[in-house]
């Protein structure tokens, strides 16, 4: 596809979504001329910058024809905006932060979580040019406030890690026998971080099974103290810390708001002499996108112009860092649109500024 004929491809998904089926048509949101302007120049990469969005699984719908139809057409479009690398997110549950198993979610989204579906997902990315990373992470079904994965405390750990063994070798050697590039031991565990010996053990069986580059995804919150970065391949850290508690923040003001940020990333990439990767960043369209970007809940109507502001004070502040390998963009599902108080930039200007970046960077 030419540069034209690509940019007017597009241009017509970002407007109307032409190029999707009826389903996930986008309501019509066309950018501003300003969407770009005065944005650097991107720093010029090579071939395994990984210019990443996430992809998720959400279809409910049983029918898998149906499920290969949508997810065959977020996988046509994520190339026009120069995406080259999909991130595929896959889960089992445990009842509660206490619990001792875990396995696959039943009770969650019909086939989100089915293995046959993710192979095929996994084989369609490929067959269109895209790299693989695959990332297991693990559901709590009961949350009350202050629970969630990045506080699990099982009753017994020795149970809980046998578990664990299980889960995310099981999807290791999925990745192996599909080609997977980059694969992922674990995502936002911060309790169970500073038991290294088992991650290393853990780690270290993996590689019997992949051989391709391994990763771990640590919350914003907690990426310096992870003690087996050296194990890995690359470092990982996911990028939804506040940038400003201003409802109607400027652009400035949220680049300011990164400075404290960026520090600390790269105080601790010198330290551990890795280069890293932003596993999940984004933010949603509304009035919290910036505040609280983990919180796609409130319903508030929806801010596209909030979500732009954030995504050109993010490319400004990392388009330039030689250590960082790449970024995977928080989450590219959904039929989006001007009315959309969701993350994905399907139908909305951010759209345009990934384009600017991920095909500029060529």
């Amino acid at each position: 596809m030419t540069d034209i004929t690509r940019r007017a491809a597009l241009g017509a998904l970002a407007g109307v979504g032409a190029l999707v089926p009826s389903a996930l048509a986008a309501p019509s949101a066309s950018a501003p001329p300003s969407a770009t302007a005065g944005l650097s120049l991107p720093r010029k990469r090579g071939k395994g910058f990984q210019r990443g969005a996430s992809l998720g699984l959400f279809v409910k719908d049983a029918d898998r024809a149906y499920r290969r139809e949508m997810y065959g057409a977020f996988l046509d479009e994520m190339p026009l905006a120069g995406v080259t690398d999909i991130q595929l997110v896959t889960r089992w549950a445990q009842q509660s932060v206490r619990s001792t198993t875990l396995g696959p979610d039943e009770g969650g989204r019909t086939g989100e979580h089915d293995d046959e579906t993710l192979r095929w997902v996994i084989a369609a990315a490929q067959k269109r040019g895209l790299r693989v990373f695959l990332m297991p992470i693990i559901h709590v079904r009961e949350r009350p406030p202050g629970e969630w994965r990045g506080t699990i405390a099982p009753t017994d750990w020795g149970a809980w890690w046998a578990a664990y063994r299980r889960f995310i070798l099981h999807y290791a050697k999925l990745s192996a026998e599909t080609g997977v590039e980059l694969y992922a031991v674990g995502s936002e565990l911060v309790s169970t971080e500073q038991q290294s010996d088992r991650w290393r053990a853990l780690i270290a069986d993996v590689r019997k099974t992949f051989s391709g580059r391994l990763t771990y995804s640590a919350n914003w919150d907690h990426f310096e103290p992870v003690p087996f970065w050296d194990a890995l391949d690359v470092a990982g850290l996911n990028g939804y810390h506040e940038l400003t508690k201003d409802p109607d923040p400027t652009e400035e003001a949220l680049i300011a708001g990164w400075k404290p940020f960026v520090q600390r990333v790269r105080h601790w990439s010198n330290m551990t002499g890795k280069p890293y990767l932003f596993t999940e960043i984004g933010y949603p369209s509304n009035p919290i996108a910036a505040a609280h970007p983990w919180d796609h809940t409130d319903r508030a109507p929806a801010d596209a112009a909030l979500q732009l502001r954030c995504y050109r004070a993010m490319f400004e502040v990392w388009h330039g860092d030689a250590r960082l390998q790449g970024l995977y963009l928080w989450n590219w599902f959904g039929v989006g649109g001007a009315d959309d108080r969701g993350y994905t930039p399907r139908g909305k200007p951010a759209m345009h500024v990934i384009d600017w970046w991920y095909s500029g960077s060529r």
